[in-house]
C-alpha cells in the first residue's frame, strides 16, 4: 500500500515542548524531509500552551540562517493556555505565495525572533504534503 503522505495533505511531524520564551534568536527544527523525499509544509498548529504566548514573534523557513523563507514575523497574539489552537500558514490575498519545496534532508523549522516575556511551550504540529524525489 501506498504511504499516505504521498495521497494528500497529511501532519508530517509534531513537536512537543517547542520554548516561545526562549532567547531570540532561537531556532527548533519541526520537520526533517526523509531521504529521497521532497515536501512542502502548508501550515502549523499551534496547541497545548503552558502560558501566554502574546508577545512571541517567530518565524518559519529552512533550518540554519534566516529560517524566514516560509513565514516571517507572525506575532502570536490571542495565543494562551485557554483552550485555544492556533493555524499558522501563509495566506495569500489576490496573488499566490510562492513556496520553496523543502528536499531530502531539509529541515523545516520555527524560530523565536522575540520572546513570550514570561513561561510558555507549546505543541507545534506540521502539515504539508510530501512526495518521492
Amino acid at each position: 500500500m501506498a504511504d499516505a503522505k504521498n495521497r494528500g495533505l497529511m501532519r508530517l511531524a509534531s513537536r512537543t515542548l517547542v520554548n516561545l520564551n526562549a532567547a531570540a534568536p532561537s531556532e527548533m527544527s519541526l520537520y526533517q524531509v526523509p531521504v529521497g523525499k521532497e515536501a512542502l509544509p502548508v501550515m502549523v498548529l499551534v496547541k497545548d500552551l503552558s502560558g501566554d504566548a502574546a508577545n512571541s514573534v517567530v518565524t518559519f523557513g529552512l533550518y540554519g540562517g534566516a529560517c524566514n523563507q516560509w513565514l516571517s514575523d507572525i506575532t502570536l497574539s490571542g495565543f494562551d493556555a485557554t483552550d485555544k489552537v492556533g493555524v499558522v500558514m501563509p495566506v495569500p490575498a489576490s496573488t499566490p505565495i510562492v513556496q520553496d519545496v523543502f528536499t531530502a534532508t531539509q529541515e523545516f523549522a520555527v524560530e523565536v525572533t522575540t520572546a513570550a516575556g514570561g513561561a510558555c511551550t507549546c505543541t507545534m504540529d506540521t502539515f504539508g504534503y510530501e512526495w518521492d524525489a
